[in-house]
C-alpha cells in the first residue's frame, strides 16, 4: 500500500509471495513459458492451491520478525522489554532512547518500523487466510494464519495507543483504508478470528489441538484485556498447562535471527534491567530461573552501562514463546483473585510454578499483596515475550494504581540522566497520518 502504515508492508508481502510462486514454476522449463505477465500479477493469482505453503509460510516469518525481531528489526518483545522495566538502554541511538526514557516522538523512525512490521504481520496473515479460504476452507494451516493475525491485533491493542486503523488490501491489489479503532475494538477484532480458528480447528479433530489451544489462548488474552476475567478463565480452563507455542527462529538468514539474542547479546544494545526506575522488579537480583541472566562483564554500545545478558534466548535460532499452559493457569489465577476465591488462586499460582520446576508460595495477607505477587508471577513467567506493557498498563487500568506507581520513573540512570517521561503505551507513527482517516491517537490512557 502507499497511503498508511500497513500500505507498504502489504504490497511487499504480496511482491514476495508472488516471487515464491513464480520461482516454484521456473523449476519447469514449460511453466515459465505459461507466465502471461508477471509485472502486473495481483493477490488473486495467488488462489491456486500451490500457493498455499508460500503464502502461509510469508505469514510466519513476517509475524516472526515483528514479534521476536531480527538482525535488521527490533520487533515487539525488544521494544516494549525496552519501554518497561525488563531492559535498559545501553547505547547512544536517539530513537531507542525515546522508548526507554517513555518519551516516544510520532516522528520516531525506529518506532515507525516496528509499527509497519506487526501491521504487515496482521495483513500478511489475513491475506493467507483469505487465500485458505478460497480454494481449502478447512486446512488446518488456516487456523494458524487466523491466530498469527488475532495474535498481532492483541499485541497492537496492548502496546500502542488507541486508534489503530486495520487497512488491508483486495485480491486487486488495491488498498481498502482503515478507520481508527479503539482499543476495546482491535480486542473484539482479534476475538473474532480467535472465534474463527476455534470452528476450523476443532473440526479438525486430532490434528487441530495444537491450533485450537493456541486459539483460546489468545481469546482469553483479549478478554483479560477487556476486563472480562470470568471469560478469559473460561477461556483456557482446557488449555493443558504442558502447552506452548513457539515463534521459531533460525540460524539460516540474518531475517530468521532471534531478535532479542541479537540485539541484547550481540549487539549490546541494552542490558537485563534491574529494578529500573524506582518501580522496576529485581530481575537480575531476585535470580528467579525464569528469567536466567549472566554478567557479560563488559560495557554496552555506550562504552558506559554494565551488561548483563539475558539467557532465555541464548541463541540465533532460539524459539520465543507466543502462548504458554503456564499462562493459562495464571489467567484461571487472576479471575480468582477477582472474585475473592484466595484458595484457588493460590492453587493456579502454584500449579504455573509446578509446570516451571519451582516450589509453591504462600498467600501474601492483603490484597494488595495479592495482586503483586500475581503481576510478579506474570512479569517472571512471561519474560521478554511482549506481556509486561500490557500488564503495567492494566494496572493502571483495573487496579486503580498510578502510572507513576508502575512504570519506571523519576531520575533517568547515569550517563544519560534527565527524568522519565509520562507514555504508558506507544504513540502510532506519523506515516498512518497518510491515511486520511486517520489524525492521530484517539487518546494516550492506559
Amino acid at each position: 500500500m502507499s497511503r498508511s502504515i500497513l500500505s507498504r508492508a502489504a504490497h511487499s508481502r504480496v511482491t514476495a509471495a508472488l516471487v515464491g510462486v513464480l520461482a516454484l514454476a521456473a523449476c519447469s522449463s514449460e511453466k515459465i513459458l505459461d507466465v502471461v505477465d508477471p509485472d502486473v500479477a495481483t493477490p488473486a493469482s495467488l488462489e491456486a492451491t500451490s500457493a498455499l505453503p508460500v503464502v502461509h509460510a510469508g505469514a510466519i516469518g513476517d509475524f516472526q520478525v515483528a514479534f521476536s525481531g531480527n538482525t535488521g528489526s527490533e520487533g515487539q518483545v525488544n521494544m516494549s522489554g525496552l519501554f518497561t522495566d525488563e531492559l535498559l538502554f545501553a547505547e547512544t541511538f536517539p530513537t531507542r532512547l525515546e522508548v526507554d526514557k517513555r518519551q516516544i516522538q510520532e516522528q520516531n523512525s525506529t518506532m515507525t518500523g516496528i509499527m509497519r512490521d506487526i501491521q504487515k504481520a496482521r495483513g500478511s496473515a489475513d491475506f493467507a487466510s483469505t487465500k485458505f479460504a478460497a480454494v481449502a476452507p478447512g486446512d488446518i494451516r488456516r487456523a494458524e494464519t487466523m491466530n498469527l493475525a488475532g495474535f498481532a491485533i492483541v499485541i497492537m491493542g496492548e502496546n500502542y495507543c488507541s486508534g489503530i486503523p486495520l487497512s488491508r488490501l483486495t485480491d486487486g491489489g488495491e488498498v481498502v483504508l482503515g478507520q481508527p479503532r479503539t482499543t476495546a475494538q482491535l480486542l473484539d477484532d482479534a476475538i473474532a478470528k480467535f472465534d474463527s480458528a476455534v470452528v476450523i480447528a476443532t473440526a479438525a479433530g486430532t490434528a487441530g489441538t495444537t491450533q485450537l489451544n493456541l486459539a483460546r489462548m489468545g481469546r482469553g488474552r483479549a478478554l483479560l484485556n477487556k476486563g472480562d476475567f470470568t471469560g478469559a478463565a473460561a477461556a483456557v480452563t482446557s488449555v493443558p498447562t504442558s502447552f506452548s507455542y513457539q515463534i521459531f527462529s533460525s540460524a539460516g538468514t540474518n531475517r530468521q535471527n532471534n531478535g532479542v539474542w541479537y540485539w541484547q547479546r550481540t549487539s549490546n544494545r541494552w542490558t537485563v534491567a534491574n529494578r529500573e526506575g524506582i518501580n522496576g522488579l529485581p530481575y537480575i537480583s531476585d535470580a528467579d530461573p525464569r528469567v536466567p541472566t549472566v554478567n557479560a562483564n563488559k560495557v554496552g554500545f555506550d562504552g558506559a552501562t554494565p551488561i548483563f545478558f539475558q539467557n532465555k534466548y541464548p541463541a540465533k535460532e532460539s524459539p520465543t514463546p507466543l502462548a504458554t499452559g503456564t499462562e493459562a493457569r495464571l489467567i484461571e489465577a487472576e479471575a480468582a483473585l477477582r472474585s475473592a476465591n484466595t484458595g484457588s488462586f493460590l492453587g493456579f499460582v502454584n500449579a504455573a510454578r509446578a509446570q516451571q520446576s519451582l516450589g509453591a508460595v504462600a498467600l501474601p495477607a492483603t490484597t494488595r499483596d495479592q495482586q503483586d505477587l500475581l503481576f510478579k508471577e506474570r512479569a517472571y513467567a512471561l519474560w521478554l515475550t511482549s506481556h509486561r506493557l500490557g500488564d503495567m498498563r492494566r494496572l493502571v487500568r483495573q487496579y486503580n494504581r498510578t502510572q507513576d506507581q508502575v512504570f519506571p520513573t523519576g531520575v533517568y540512570p547515569a550517563p544519560i540522566g534527565g527524568t522519565y517521561g509520562t507514555d504508558v503505551n506507544f504513540i502510532i507513527p506519523f506515516d498512518e497520518k497518510n491515511n486520511n482517516n486517520f489524525t492521530g491517537c484517539l487518546d494516550r490512557n492506559a
